[in-house]
């Protein structure tokens, strides 16, 4: 199986932010000197559900070059300051950066195994199945009118710390809305979701 596109992804924009931040600090080797051998590494420790080792290498070459003191630990604030300083579009619906912040409302630093914990997830989300995509609806529709407008969106957002902008916030909302009336209902919803190109709608916090 060729590595998700998820993990791809992760993994060039990890590539990117390691060179810029390197060439930031004046020396593309040291973000690369604290890499671990491959020999040595044991992907399989790691395999989880519906991923298999091609992704767990992926995850491994994004957690190096964020791991930039190569202790095996990831400095959490750190990192989140390092990636915003690239000011890169829509970096909060990264999947490497939906990561970090899982990690991050867990403590203030991850090791690998907690960086695979949150990736994870991100990879093997194909289509969600019916019962999960309604009770991610429940956590946004909770005054049950069976649709939900962008004060909610704004809401869930804030409540589980996705770090979205309002402009995003909105961004997801218009691109779900398809009869432009303001207001996202369950069909619009799941239709967004499935839509590949998903405009910050694979960001949603568990049970989605």
């Amino acid at each position: 199986r060729t590595p998700s596109p998820q993990a791809v992804n992760s993994a060039a924009c990890a590539a990117r932010m390691a060179f810029l931040s390197a060439n930031r600090k004046g020396s593309a080797d040291r973000a690369f000197s604290h890499v671990e051998d491959t020999a040595a590494f044991k992907p399989e420790r790691y395999r989880r559900q519906g991923v298999n080792e091609r992704d767990i290498l992926e995850m491994k070459a994004s957690f190096d070059l964020l791991d930039y003191s190569g202790k095996g630990q990831l400095d959490l604030d750190d990192v989140i300051d390092e990636l915003q300083s690239f000011k890169i579009e829509r970096l909060e619906q990264e999947p490497l950066m939906i990561a970090v912040r899982a990690c991050r409302r867990r403590g203030t630093t991850a090791d690998f195994g907690a960086f695979v914990d949150a990736m994870a997830p991100l990879l093997t989300i194909t289509e969600p199945s019916e019962e999960a995509l309604r009770r991610a609806w429940r956590l946004m529709d909770d005054s049950r009118r069976g649709v939900i407008t962008l004060e909610d969106l704004t809401r869930v957002a804030n409540k589980f710390e996705m770090q979205l902008t309002q402009e995003e916030v909105i961004d997801m909302v218009e691109f779900a809305d398809r009869d432009s009336n303001g207001e996202v209902s369950f069909d619009e919803f799941q239709a967004a979701v499935a839509n590949p190109d998903r405009m910050g709608w694979a960001a949603l916090p568990p049970p989605l």
